[in-house]
C-alpha cells in the first residue's frame, strides 16, 4: 500500500506506524512531499530495531524534479518511496555502523538493493535483488 502527500505535515498521525522516524526524515528534501510505501518503511523500521541504533536517513522519498536536481538515478526507487539511503555515521561524526555492521541488518530486515559503493552511506531499497 502506498499514500502520496505533497507535504510531509499533512500526513494523519493515525497511519504513521513507525516510532523511530519521522514523517520529516522520509519526506524529500528538496518539496517536503512525502510518499509512503507501507512495505519499504515497514523493512526500515525492522532494521532500526534489529540494529538497536539510530538511523540517520539521508534521503528517503525523491520528487521527480528534486531526483533531476541532485542527479538521482532517472528509475530511482527514491521515486516511489521504497529507497532509503543510511548515513554510517551521526550528525556529528561519529561511527554508528561499519559498512557490513549496516548491510548485515537491511538484509536480515528483507532490502534486497543495495549501494555499497559510497563512502559514508549505504543506499537499500525493495526493488530487484542487485548491488553495485
Amino acid at each position: 500500500m502506498k499514500h502520496y502527500y505533497p507535504h510531509f505535515r499533512d500526513v494523519p498521525a493515525e497511519i504513521w506506524r513507525w516510532p523511530d522516524f519521522t514523517p520529516a526524515e522520509i519526506a524529500c528534501k528538496g518539496t517536503q512531499a512525502i510518499m509512503i510505501d507501507f512495505d519499504a518503511l515497514d523493512r526500515l523500521q525492522d532494521a532500526r530495531t534489529r540494529a538497536g541504533k539510530p538511523f540517520i536517513i539521508n534521503s528517503g522519498y525523491r520528487s521527480e524534479q528534486y531526483n533531476r536536481r541532485i542527479g538521482g538515478a532517472p528509475h530511482s526507487m527514491h521515486l516511489h518511496g521504497r529507497a532509503f539511503d543510511i548515513s554510517l555515521c551521526s550528525r556529528s561524526g561519529r561511527m554508528l555502523f561499519t559498512k557490513q555492521e549496516l548491510l548485515s541488518v537491511l538484509k536480515s530486515a528483507g532490502f534486497t538493493g543495495f549501494g555499497v559503493h559510497y563512502n559514508s552511506f549505504v543506499h537499500a531499497d525493495t526493488g530487484t535483488a542487485r548491488e553495485w
